[in-house]
């Protein structure tokens, strides 16, 4: 089956699924896996609710703290040591359309940005082994590029290797997961920055290539994959 024309530009994401599942720690395996099966036979119905319908947006006088907190999560680090601006990212590491923002990205990251890519796991079961096969890397920015060129779009798979997790990274998860729900982000990639007035914006989805220079802050550069054709 293949669900990407049904699905908006991010990741849909199961809050019940994710809050019954911390809960009952011993039937994580079974919830993921119903979990699963209901986004196989109901992407359609969840899709149209997701496209309108936005998780609850923080209050303008929380997006400091909220910021600060963003600013310390464990990320994978690509781009400018010196950046011209820094963009934080709320990614899955089977997320299409996270697939599809690094691929735009990288051109951005030539030019002054840096990137920090922040780990949530809930879209499949491999979703956190793939996250700690990242994160556990010795060199997490070539493992992140390992996944992302080696991405699966006929079964929406990133493409490293799963590893088994630690409870440490386990925990960061739920932490960012947490922390990506008070940002108001309903699904990745979520997209969080400041502007050059300093005030912090948040977008939720794959970006229009249009858009990139706003939100990097960046002269826009020539992009020309025939797979972010769609995304102009």
């Amino acid at each position: 089956m293949r669900l990407r024309n049904n699905f908006p530009a991010f990741g849909l994401r199961s809050v019940a699924g994710k809050r019954h599942s911390r809960r009952n720690s011993a039937q994580n395996g079974a919830m993921h896996r119903a979990r699963r099966v209901f986004l196989r036979f109901a992407v359609a119905a969840l899709a149209a609710a997701a496209s309108g319908a936005d998780a609850k947006q923080p209050a303008a006088r929380d997006l400091p703290a909220l910021f600060s907190a963003l600013e310390k999560a464990d990320a994978v680090v690509e781009g400018a040591s010196s950046p011209k601006r820094i963009l934080h990212i709320f990614f899955d590491a089977n997320c299409w359309y996270c697939h599809l923002t690094w691929k735009a990205l990288q051109h951005y990251e030539k030019a002054g940005l840096q990137v920090r890519w922040v780990p949530v796991a809930f879209q499949k079961e491999s979703s956190t082994p793939k996250a700690a096969a990242i994160m556990q890397a010795k060199d997490r920015a070539a493992a992140l590029r390992e996944n992302e060129l080696g991405y699966k779009p006929e079964s929406y798979d990133g493409g490293i290797a799963p590893a088994k997790p630690s409870k440490a990274l386990e925990a960061q998860l739920e932490a960012n997961f947490d922390l990506m729900d008070r940002f108001g982000v309903s699904g990745t990639p979520g997209l969080v920055w400041k502007d050059e007035k300093g005030r912090v914006r948040v977008k939720t989805g794959m970006p229009r290539l249009s858009q990139l220079p706003a939100i990097t802050g960046l002269p826009a550069q020539k992009i020309d994959d025939p797979e972010l054709a769609d995304f102009r």
